[in-house]
C-alpha cells in the first residue's frame, strides 16, 4: 500500500488548505507525497471560465509524468471531482499500459462522496437540469449560499469550523456543472471503489448508493458515519475506509 501515489481530484468550492490535514495523515502512514490538484474551475477569474475540459487536462498533465516514471497511482475523488477523475484517467490505467508494454499506471478510482456520471450526463442533469435550493448562481459563477452551506457541507462538525471551512471557500465555474461526462472508467475495466457518507447534506446517500450500483456486483465499499467531508472532520476513519477500498 505505501508505494501507491494517492492523487486527490476535489470537489466544487475547495480550495488546497481542505485537504491539508488529509494528505498529513496519508504521509504520517507511510505514503508517497500526495498531489492534489488545483483546479481551473475553482475559484477562477480570467473569463470566460474554465469548464470541464480544463479540469480534466489539470488532472492528465499531474498523471502523465506520474504514470511515466512507472508510479502506481490510486485517483482519490471528491464530490464533482468524480466527473473530473472519471474522464481524467482514460488511457493512463495499468492495465492498458500494461498491455503496451509499459511500467505504471493508475491502478484505482476511489469516489468519496462523488459523482459517477454515465456517458452523455452531466452534473446539472443529475441535479435536475438546475442548481440545488443551498447553491448560489451569479452568472458565471456558482458558490455555497453563506445562509446554508455551512450546515450543506459541513454539518457534523461544531459551529466553529463549519464557519471557517465555509469562510474558505470559494466559487466554482458553471460551466463545470453543464458539460456531459464522455468516460466511465468503471465500465471500461478500470477497478473503482465508493466510499459513502451516510450523514451527507450535498450529496445524500440515496444518491450515492444509486450511482455506485454502476460498479456491479460485489464492489469494494466503506461507510463513513460523516457528513459531505470526512477528510477535514474525520481524516484517520478517512485513511482507514481508503485502505479497505484500496
Amino acid at each position: 500500500m505505501s508505494k501507491l501515489t494517492v492523487v486527490i481530484v476535489p470537489g466544487a468550492w475547495q480550495t488546497p488548505v481542505a485537504w491539508s490535514t488529509f494528505q498529513a495523515t496519508l504521509r504520517k502512514a507511510g505514503y508517497p507525497p500526495s498531489i492534489h490538484v488545483s483546479l481551473p474551475t475553482i475559484g477562477g477569474t480570467e473569463t470566460p471560465l474554465a469548464g470541464l475540459a480544463e479540469d480534466v487536462a489539470a488532472v492528465r498533465n499531474i498523471l502523465e509524468p506520474l504514470v511515466d516514471q512507472g508510479k502506481d497511482v490510486v485517483l482519490l475523488c471528491h464530490s464533482s471531482g468524480g466527473v473530473i477523475g472519471s474522464n481524467a484517467v482514460e488511457g493512463f490505467d495499468a492495465a492498458s499500459r500494461k498491455a503496451a508494454g509499459k511500467p505504471g499506471g493508475i491502478v484505482r478510482v476511489v469516489f468519496l462522496a462523488a459523482f459517477m456520471l454515465p456517458k452523455d450526463q452531466s452534473l446539472l442533469d443529475m441535479l435536475g437540469g438546475k442548481p440545488l435550493p443551498w447553491m448560489k448562481l451569479e452568472g458565471d459563477r456558482v458558490s455555497g449560499d453563506p445562509d446554508m452551506f455551512p450546515q450543506i457541507g459541513f454539518n457534523d462538525m461544531c459551529a466553529e469550523d463549519q464557519a471557517r471551512w465555509a469562510k474558505e471557500a470559494t466559487h466554482t465555474s458553471a460551466a463545470l456543472f453543464a458539460a456531459p461526462s464522455s468516460y466511465e472508467p468503471w465500465a471500461s475495466g478500470i477497478p473503482c471503489s465508493y466510499i459513502f457518507c451516510s450523514n451527507d447534506n450535498a450529496l445524500p446517500p440515496v444518491f450515492q448508493q444509486g450511482m455506485a450500483q454502476q460498479l456491479g456486483p460485489e464492489p469494494r465499499t466503506a461507510t463513513l458515519k460523516s457528513g459531505h467531508c470526512p477528510f477535514l472532520s474525520m481524516p484517520d476513519e478517512l485513511l482507514k475506509a481508503f485502505e479497505t477500498v484500496c
